[in-house]
């Protein structure tokens, strides 16, 4: 069974998922489809506020089924490094589910685009034609 990743380093202040993702208004402020796909069968958010966290949610739990991603975490670093690492992870182990979608939510003006860049440029080289969900402008 697959699992969703929250990636946010206000997931428990401003921007916990009930809040944002799953609430049709917020959605429509951050640029995205008013109403959030139907993820209830994949169980709870597991939330990460930092690229460690989240590898550390990935390496116990395998490859995500969604993430929503915003891009300024908590430890300074930027949501591109779990984009890179979860890459690198497929390459070698094939482990993208095949029904493997995500948003971003991040308000970021470059930062979203190259998550949504990165992660469409990849699935193009491997044949994939999902839809996505264009990046908050």
């Amino acid at each position: 069974m697959g699992w969703r990743l929250y990636l946010d380093d206000d997931a428990d202040t401003v921007r916990p998922p009930e809040r944002t993702v799953e609430n049709p208004a917020w959605r429509s402020e951050a640029r995205l489809p008013p109403n959030p796909p139907d993820l209830s069968h994949l169980g709870e958010w597991v939330i990460a506020r930092s690229v460690d966290e989240a590898r550390e949610a990935v390496s116990r739990l395998g490859f995500p089924s969604f993430i929503a991603f915003d891009h300024d975490l908590s430890d300074g670093r930027d949501a591109v490094a779990l984009v890179d690492l979860l890459i690198a992870m497929d390459m070698e182990e094939g482990s993208m589910p095949p029904d493997f979608s995500y948003e971003v939510h991040s308000k970021n003006p470059w930062g979203a685009p190259n998550i949504h860049s990165k992660f469409e440029s990849y699935r193009r080289s491997k044949g994939i034609d999902a839809p996505s969900i264009e990046p908050y402008r």
